[in-house]
């Protein structure tokens, strides 16, 4: 079963949840005690359980199995539950992972700082197994909303987009964004229909992902606008070698959606009202990226739009390609 939840993780967003089904559970307690109830409860009521008794191996252990939720107690040996929530929420590939304490501090206080600093919900020890498990299933179907995720690819929305450019604009960073974008996508939604226009978005999101985790920096950020926009925040040095590996592996990816007809000829036709007959290109990709300076940038969205109007000069190009702004960054740019 592990298997074959890994191997549909690895598979791309989609793919994975047609093949779980079960939702994972990882939990992070020091007592072996309370470590093995927790599992035989969430076992008992469905779920699929890692168990990790070393608060250390915790943030690996998340980034490994990538699970639908994260049960933490709240010290476990040397290392508290807030750092490693704190490591969880920097990471972009377990960032919007759901994580509830568990914790014999019943305190209201304790409650509401560990809820206000990022916790999706506190359960105090002991605790009923029933309401264990009906908060679990409860923060699992309020997350997809309450972390502004995108329903068809699992990336961060609009929102959670927003919210990092501008941190990283307030600290004054200096970091990258690209603005990947898929061409001709209506005509191949229009020929094929939404469920086929759907996969074509899926597949270039699991090709972000995997660029960014094979060459893995903790200021990766990717994120799916909608549509088939999509918005990754790297360091400077690695923009332009992640936006040729997405690239590449897109062209090599796209003939594969195409029916062997379209395929070989290398177009799709298509008839307007007047009979005139169209031919629209294979679907490729365009990425324009933007060097944000400290300081340069008032807000994330005039970030976004210059970003924008750079992914606009390699739309106008042929096939998949990316193009680097290299105008001089203006002088606090935007409102």
């Amino acid at each position: 079963m592990t298997i074959d939840r890994r191997e549909a993780r690895n598979n791309g967003n989609g793919t994975r949840q047609a093949l779980t089904r079960r939702d994972l559970a990882l939990v992070v307690d020091d007592d072996e005690q309370v470590l093995r109830l927790v599992k035989r409860v969430l076992e008992r009521a469905g779920f699929e359980c890692v168990a990790v008794n070393d608060g250390r191996a915790a943030h690996d252990a998340a980034v490994e199995w990538r699970p639908d939720i994260i049960v933490l107690d709240l010290m476990i040996g040397d290392v508290t539950g807030d750092q490693i929530l704190s490591d969880l929420r920097g990471d972009f590939r377990t960032r919007l992972i759901p994580v509830v304490f568990l914790s014999v501090r019943d305190s209201l206080k304790d409650k509401v700082d560990h809820l206000t600093a990022g916790a999706d919900d506190y359960v105090t020890k002991p605790f009923v197994p029933e309401e264990l498990v009906a908060r679990l299933r409860a923060v699992m179907a309020r997350s997809t909303t309450a972390r502004d995720l995108s329903p068809l690819t699992g990336m961060s929305g609009n929102s959670d987009i927003l919210r990092e450019i501008s941190r990283r604009l307030s600290q004054r960073e200096r970091f990258a964004v690209l603005y990947p974008d898929i061409d001709a996508f209506k005509s191949y939604n229009d020929h094929y229909g939404f469920v086929r226009g759907d996969d074509v978005i899926k597949t270039l999101a699991t090709i972000i992902l995997e660029v960014l985790e094979e060459d893995y920096s903790a200021r990766h950020f990717a994120g799916h606008v909608g549509g088939d926009d999509f918005v990754i925040l790297t360091e400077p040095s690695m923009a332009e070698s992640i936006a040729t590996d997405i690239t590449k592996r897109f062209d090599s990816i796209v003939p594969a959606l195409y029916d062997p007809v379209d395929r070989k000829r290398g177009w799709i036709e298509s008839e307007e009202r007047n009979g005139t007959i169209l031919r629209s290109p294979l679907v490729s990709v365009s990425v324009g990226i933007v060097i944000a300076e400290p300081g340069s940038y008032l807000s994330a969205a005039a970030l976004a739009a210059r970003a924008a109007e750079v992914k606009g000069v390699a739309k106008r190009m042929p096939g998949s390609k990316w193009v680097l702004d290299r105008r001089r960054p203006p002088e606090r740019y935007g409102g």
